[in-house]
C-alpha cells in the first residue's frame, strides 16, 4: 500500500492523487465542512493502515499507523515540491525503508 502511494506514477499524479497530500497544507483555511470531510479520510486512512499490521486491534497498531499516513504524506508532499527527479525518489525510498511493516 505504502509502495504504490509513493510511487512515481502517484507522486506525478498531482491532479488526480490523493487529496490530502495535495491539499493539506490549505485544510486550515477551509470552511468546516471541508475541514470535516479531510478529517474524515484521515482517519479513514489510518484505519485502513492499521487493520493491516500485525497487531491489529493494539492500540500500538493505531499509533504505528498514524505515523505512517504521517511519513506518507509529508513524504509525498516533499517529493512533489523539490525539482530534482532524484531527490524526489530518494525520499520515497528513505520512507519506504524506514516503514516496511506498511506493506506486508
Amino acid at each position: 500500500m505504502l509502495a504504490a502511494y509513493l510511487s512515481p506514477a502517484h507522486i506525478a499524479a498531482i491532479d488526480v492523487g490523493c487529496p490530502v497530500s495535495a491539499l493539506g497544507s490549505e485544510m486550515p483555511r477551509q470552511a468546516p465542512e471541508v475541514r470535516r470531510a479531510a478529517t474524515i479520510h484521515i482517519k479513514e486512512m489510518i484505519d485502513l493502515f492499521a487493520r493491516q499490521l500485525p497487531n491489529w486491534g493494539q492500540p500500538e497498531a493505531h499509533a504505528q499507523a498514524m505515523a505512517m499516513v504521517c511519513a506518507m504524506i509529508g513524504t509525498t508532499i516533499l517529493a512533489r515540491a523539490v525539482d530534482e527527479p532524484a531527490l524526489s525518489e530518494a525520499l520515497c525510498a528513505a520512507t519506504l525503508a524506514q516503514c516496511p511493516q506498511a506493506d506486508k
